[in-house]
């Protein structure tokens, strides 16, 4: 499926690049590939493979977005379990504080989540794991799509940019990334806060407000969209609206043209 999904998103069918061209925005996805091992036995990636990724995203924030306004999403069936735990790890909680219930799932698959969440916690804490070193959490517990958005955020940090969050799984990635380079949270957007019950934890942790607070699930940065569509057209309003001092010359000279 999510396969699938991001094939779309690069035909420019899907629901995030469809948000995107609505708004008007350019679309620019990137594969980060595919993860490799079970989040409650096995770490994700090699450190070299999560070194790779973070560097890939910080190039891209640097080449294709730097001092612009850029907005975050991302295609992952099933990251809200491994975003539960790099928030829970990260934020030094257990797994029923973070787990809600993602896309379509009932009551057995939240038990089921918990229970994948708390054993990889576990794993993750027997190895005496430290929740400030970037690599070591993403590639024991996170996953690729994680690893290039953290590095995307760095990247558009250092150049001046800004960046527009979406959901859990893009604002974790930046609150991770804030643990590499702490002047990047001055460079950070919450667009929505979504219906993850981990949202609120993170956002709080960054110390971000959301724009829109429409408790959405669809991921993929539609969210984050519709926020920043939002934010331009206050740019814009803000812009085109006179100062003070303008409105009141342009009375002054009213009074005086010749009738």
């Amino acid at each position: 499926m999510t396969a699938s999904v991001l094939d779309a998103a690069t035909a420019g069918t899907s629901m995030g690049a469809a948000a995107a061209a609505a708004s008007q925005l350019a679309c620019k996805v990137i594969d980060a590939g595919s993860s490799t091992g079970d989040l409650a036995a096995t770490d994700a990636m090699t450190t070299s493979h999560t070194k790779a990724l973070i560097e890939l995203g910080t190039r891209a924030g640097r080449r294709l977005f730097a001092d612009q306004l850029v907005v975050v999403g991302e295609v992952g069936i099933g990251n809200t379990t491994v975003a539960a735990a790099l928030t829970a790890a990260l934020l030094g909680i257990d797994a029923t504080s973070v787990v809600g219930l993602g896309s379509g799932a009932d009551s057995a698959m939240i038990r089921r989540k918990q229970d994948v969440v708390a054993a990889a916690l576990k794993r993750w804490r027997n190895l005496h794991r430290r929740a400030d070193d970037a690599v070591d959490l993403l590639r024991t517990l996170g996953g690729p799509e994680f690893a290039v958005i953290c590095g995307i955020v760095v990247g558009v940090a250092e150049c001046g940019g800004v960046v527009v969050l979406d959901g859990l799984a893009t604002s974790v990635a930046a609150a991770i990334a804030c643990t590499m380079s702490p002047a990047a949270s001055g460079h950070l957007v919450a667009g929505q806060r979504s219906n993850e019950m981990a949202h609120p934890l993170v956002l709080r942790r960054l110390g971000l407000e959301p724009v829109l607070d429409l408790r959405l699930r669809a991921g993929e940065g539609v969210g984050a969209v519709l926020a920043t569509r939002l934010l331009l057209d206050g740019l814009e309003i803000r812009r085109t609206t006179a100062r003070t001092e303008e409105r009141r010359l342009h009375f002054a000279s009213s009074q005086h043209d010749p009738q």
